[in-house]
């Protein structure tokens, strides 16, 4: 099943130029980056907007800048119908990295995060807030020196899972329970019928991968 999802890692510091991407996206992505106080911010957005539709292109045999999105309910793009492609597609960015996954019959979610230089702060409240007991009880047991990583690989595997599901805020976060670890698991972990990856993407970085089919295969990132 693995050979039909595939995780591709960027490094959104060291692509091409912003305008080599600007061309391709549509009117409303264009405005979205406009949106940015900060240049760093709207050069990050306009690069993974940009190769997310590069890497689509390429599957599709499509000119990057005539790949249209439709949007759910909730906002989860889709590719338009009229490509009649049983792609599915998933972004994220943090910091100077972006997860892009790629999918065919499958739904996928992924999420990442830049946990280089985060000290110590409010994590318990937000995990007793957001993470289920089980999750809340398992952090409480993590050693001090560990539990920044434990604490984003729980949270970057309930974000990828809940973007994967393409539900929005209807699903809760602690509505789900998903294993504390502070490194890659072996294997994926099971939430019902969806696969689950811890991905360690780049140093300084945790992410996760969400597949909506039951597997036992390791997941490799592609850069």
């Amino acid at each position: 099943m693995m050979d039909a999802v595939q995780c591709w890692c960027v490094r959104l510091d060291v692509a091409p130029p912003p305008e080599t991407y600007y061309a391709t996206l549509s009117d409303d992505e264009r405005n979205r980056s406009a949106r940015f106080r900060f240049e760093p911010d709207r050069r990050r957005f306009v690069v993974a907007h940009g190769v997310l539709r590069d890497l689509l292109g390429r599957y599709l045999g499509t000119d990057p800048g005539q790949i249209r999105f439709v949007y759910n309910a909730f906002g989860k793009p889709e590719l338009h119908p009229e490509f009649g492609s049983r792609l599915t597609f998933n972004l994220a960015h943090s910091g100077d990295l972006a997860l892009i996954a790629i999918a065919r019959d499958a739904w996928v979610g992924v999420d990442v995060e830049c946990i280089e230089g985060r000290g110590e702060s409010n994590y318990a409240d937000v995990a007793r807030s957001f993470f289920s007991a089980t999750e809340v009880d398992a952090l409480s047991r993590v050693p001090s020196h560990l539990y920044v990583k434990a604490f984003f690989n729980c949270w970057t595997m309930k974000e990828a899972y809940v973007k994967g599901r393409g539900e929005g805020l209807t699903l809760p976060l602690t509505s789900f329970t998903v294993p504390i670890a502070t490194d890659p698991a072996p294997a994926p972990v099971r939430c019902g019928r969806w696969s689950l990856f811890t991905l360690h993407p780049a140093p300084g970085y945790v992410g996760a991968l969400a597949v909506s089919q039951p597997t036992d295969e390791t997941c490799d990132l592609r850069v």
